[in-house]
């Protein structure tokens, strides 16, 4: 990855940052929209999606209401698409991507209730001009300037554990790659039922969709 990609990419992350909920909300935020959109960057859309779809499927149950405590699925889709991607693109290496990718967005979480009492600080600045429109002005871009920053670095950190991961764990992977491709095959459509029913019979559902993904896996396969 070249210095100006990964700046480019870093921008894509804060994007994606702001976009969950301090400015926008276009949905590129959406863990498929932004790994498509960092594979297409580095020049492999098509990969950057195939992990999307995966990350997508896990939030597809996550409920962003109030101040409820959810992981951020936008600048870690981002280092997610652009590693795997510009990777071998082995079953096991999207596995081990995949799980990663998690982790960094419960991180990605944390860092937003973080930075939601960052904001009521600064809203209860002692040297406020008694809540002038300025004053609220000036408050509100300072937070959604520091919701991109966080972003940026959410990326940029993300990107460089990935890329260590790819590069000294996943060669490690001694079970060859039908396991992961299995894996893989009853995680999505697994999920994916489940997001049909999120009450009552969901736990069915995901089991049909997951024997549904793994039988069609072993007869195309």
């Amino acid at each position: 990855m070249d210095p100006l990609t990964f700046v480019v990419l870093s921008l894509l992350g804060g994007v994606v940052a702001v976009d969950g909920t301090s400015f926008g909300q276009f949905m590129v935020s959406r863990p498929f929209v932004a790994a498509t959109l960092a594979g297409w960057i580095v020049g492999s859309p098509l990969e950057g999606a195939a992990i999307g779809i995966v990350l997508e499927a896990f939030h597809l149950t996550v409920l962003p209401v109030g101040a409820a405590r959810y992981p951020e699925g936008g600048p870690a889709a981002v280092a997610g698409g652009a590693v795997y991607a510009l990777s071998d693109h082995e079953p096991s290496t999207l596995l081990l991507g995949v799980l990663v990718v998690l982790l960094l967005e419960w991180v990605g979480g944390e860092t937003v209730r973080l930075m939601r009492r960052a904001n009521v600080r600064l809203m209860n600045d002692k040297h406020k001009f008694q809540g002038t429109a300025r004053w609220l002005e000036l408050r509100h871009v300072a937070a959604i300037a520091v919701d991109f920053l966080r972003g940026m670095v959410l990326f940029a950190v993300g990107a460089l554990i990935l890329v260590a991961t790819v590069r000294f764990v996943a060669p490690l992977w001694g079970l060859g790659e039908e396991l992961p491709r299995l894996l893989l095959a009853a995680l999505v459509p697994g999920l994916l039922a489940s997001a049909v029913r999120m009450v009552g019979w969901r736990a069915w559902f995901a089991a049909a969709g997951a024997i549904g993904g793994v039988g069609f896996i072993l007869v195309a396969g």
